[in-house]
């Protein structure tokens, strides 16, 4: 099968319409995710992505099923998830329901399927290879990305409760990628079982605003003007400088599109010349409010 990935150009950007509860955005490419990409469809293996929050993870998993044309399936970990809930889980409370009402059935009747068992099934020949997500698996603990381990080297896993193998139908494996932030170290051995992406932003300042103006461009439903783009990253920068002085949350990639998000909904309609000078003015009203993230740090310090 041809790589799909190989077609993509650095510099260049891809439309993300809205949907699976996901708002209207755009993807910017890099040649770091390109080769990425290339490298874990060719290798049918798993995708980390790390990085800081916000700096557009998750949103690669989406571009990649956009490029692909596949289903896009995703898990956002949470630190209750227990180690088989990506596979399966076990309806309990409907089969005791089932059981006070003398209509109890097999076991393999309150089996849920998890997301990973949903991608596996979802592969199949007449199909588009699907994208699976598995956000910020950090959160969890330990013995989740451990429980993945033989499901990533043998690509099926077997359940319990029905002696069954699940395993893709057509011998194909879906594209998954699985997001860290780094707030928790992960096992060696499941690491190795991933390629690995890096997606931390540029450390170097013109770079870093380079890199935020051209991901805001991206997103060309909004109407932002281009002075107004540059002086939002501009105070990104010297909040994410402060509050790194500070020990406190850094802000980047994400409390910027939110900013620009919220000066074009609020000087939508406005012809060009009254729109930047609206959007100037709203800036300095609530930047405050988007990059300041910290409990000892006066806002509205900006505000007339």
């Amino acid at each position: 099968m041809t790589n799909p990935f190989l077609a993509l150009q650095p510099k260049t950007d891809t439309p993300l319409p809205e949907g699976s509860g996901f708002g209207v955005a755009g993807h910017w490419w890099e040649q770091n995710q390109i080769d990425a990409l290339i490298a874990a469809h060719a290798a049918r293996r798993p995708l980390l992505v790390r990085g800081e929050a916000g700096s557009g993870k998750s949103q690669l998993a989406r571009a990649a099923a956009r490029v692909l044309g596949g289903e896009l399936l995703f898990e956002v970990i949470h630190p209750r998830l227990e180690a088989l809930d990506l596979l399966y889980r076990f309806d309990a409370v409907r089969r005791l329901a089932d059981a006070q009402a003398k209509a109890i059935k097999e076991d393999r009747h309150y089996l849920q399927k998890g997301v990973l068992w949903q991608a596996l099934e979802a592969c199949r020949k007449e199909n588009p290879r699907p994208v699976l997500l598995i956000d910020e698996i950090d959160k969890a603990d330990a013995d989740v990305p451990n429980s993945l381990l033989d499901v990533l080297g043998n690509r099926s896993f077997h359940v319990s409760l029905t002696e069954e193998v699940v395993s893709p139908p057509s011998g194909e494996m879906p594209l998954i990628l699985i997001t860290t932030n780094e707030e928790r170290e992960l096992p060696p051995a499941f690491v190795r079982r991933c390629l690995v992406l890096n997606l931390n932003p540029p450390a170097e300042d013109a770079a870093f605003l380079a890199w935020l103006v051209e991901r805001g461009k991206v997103h060309r439903h909004l109407g932002i003007e281009d002075s107004v783009r540059q002086s939002a990253a501009e105070q990104v920068l010297k909040d994410r400088k402060d509050a790194a002085l500070a020990g406190q949350p850094k802000v980047g990639l994400a409390e910027y599109i939110d900013l620009l998000t919220a000066l074009d909904e609020l000087t939508a309609g406005l012809k060009a010349q009254a729109r930047r000078s609206k959007q100037e003015e709203w800036l300095e009203r609530l930047a405050d409010y988007f990059l300041i993230k910290g409990d000892n740090v006066p806002q509205g310090r900006r505000a007339p």
